[in-house]
């Protein structure tokens, strides 16, 4: 059975490239693998899936569907293909001659017109569907938050599984929790989700790739639906299906880290901050991202040496601080990350020792926390 359907370019690329986001990298003797799922039915509607092995994501769009059938195609070359025809109605039909090979070209025009070659769809694995009697919804924007305030910390080396993913837990009824950390760094953020129906057990982990196709699939005018099984989690945005095996291994109690007092602790605008730590890390080691942070009395002074180039150094004065002088390094690569999604609001620091970890808050924002391993101590 041959397939035919046109549909805006536009649309099929952008639900393409979430799709392709579960696939980038993945690392499979099973070449269909680096394929996407293409189906065509009868109601009109085109069904796209991705899956890698352990994360798998299913997308439902609406097409003009001229005859019904599915294929799988290199999701890497249906994308550079895709691109090339910006803003255009295309037509992606089978031959008739050989279901494996794939016309794709504008509408009523044939110039250019692309011949992919794929794979057949019978060979592709079976997405899982979820019942949804059980889930957690929360708000899009909320759920925006909650990724990107913390998936910068996720670690992208590190040899313990836990520390590649997202933490999620509902810490006390009506509020979730999203936890990263890659041992250096940690960061955490905590809001209230809409509506909660049956059990839904959290305290999981989510493998990062996972998290950040979610951030694609988000919609405004759309709820995020979360459930979990035993070991796998799921998530629903209108038209969109994710669902993920979970990542094994147990997650650090994240709430020891944060020191119980305040000894030296201070405020600074976020937008200056920023600046100056942009400024100065012109002279940082790129491997390390090594800048000192010195405090005394109402100012800050950041300073990074490099042993070609040489020495940046900038004062932040006058800032609100109380504590005993003191002086860290810190990866200015960290805080970077950190501050540009403070945007510009003011914060708050904690620092009681030069081995103890410093502690970032956005005034205004109580459940939000980011913490800072110095990368070594210096001596007063």
């Amino acid at each position: 059975m041959w397939m035919k359907f046109t549909i805006e370019g536009d649309t099929l690329l952008k639900y393409s490239s979430i799709a392709d986001l579960i696939i980038k990298n993945v690392k499979s003797p099973l070449a269909i693998l680096l394929n996407i799922y293409i189906e065509a039915l009868e109601d009109g509607t085109i069904i796209l899936m991705s899956y890698n092995g352990e994360s798998g994501i299913k997308l439902e769009l609406k097409a003009n569907v001229e005859e019904t059938g599915k294929i799988t195609v290199l999701s890497r070359k249906l994308l550079e293909i895709l691109r090339k025809l910006p803003g255009k109605k295309v037509v992606v039909r089978t031959s008739e001659l050989s279901e494996n090979e794939v016309f794709i070209h504008e509408e009523n025009v044939e110039n250019p017109v692309f011949y992919l070659n794929g794979i057949p769809a019978d060979a592709y694995p079976v997405f899982y569907e979820f019942n949804w009697e059980n889930y957690i919804t929360i708000n899009p924007l909320i759920s925006k938050e909650l990724i990107e305030y913390t998936i910068f910390a996720v670690s992208q080396t590190s040899t313990k599984p836990a520390f590649t993913g997202i933490y999620i837990e509902e810490p006390v009824d009506g509020m979730l929790s999203f936890v990263s950390t890659d041992g250096k760094r940690l960061a955490f953020l905590t809001r209230k989700y809409n509506e909660k129906k049956g059990i839904v057990n959290t305290g999981v982990i989510l493998p990062e790739n996972v998290i950040r196709t979610l951030h694609s699939a988000l919609d405004p005018d759309n709820e995020v639906f979360f459930s979990v099984t035993m070991n796998q989690a799921f998530f629903k945005i209108s038209n969109i299906y994710l669902c993920s095996n979970l990542i094994e291994g147990k997650f650090p109690n994240y709430k020891d880290v944060i020191p119980k007092n305040k000894i030296n602790s201070g405020v600074i605008e976020g937008e200056k901050f920023l600046e100056a730590l942009e400024t100065v890390a012109v002279m940082s080691d790129p491997d390390t991202g090594k800048t000192k942070l010195e405090l005394t009395g109402g100012k800050m002074v950041l300073s990074a040496q490099h042993s070609v180039y040489g020495i940046a150094r900038e004062e932040l004065t006058p800032i609100e601080y109380s504590g005993s002088e003191i002086s860290v390094y810190l990866n200015y690569k960290h805080l970077l990350d950190f501050l540009k999604v403070a945007r510009g609001r003011n914060i708050e620091f904690t620092i009681n020792s030069q081995s103890s970890p410093m502690v970032f808050k956005i005034i205004g924002d109580d459940d939000y926390t980011y913490i800072d391993m110095p990368l070594r101590s210096i001596e007063d």
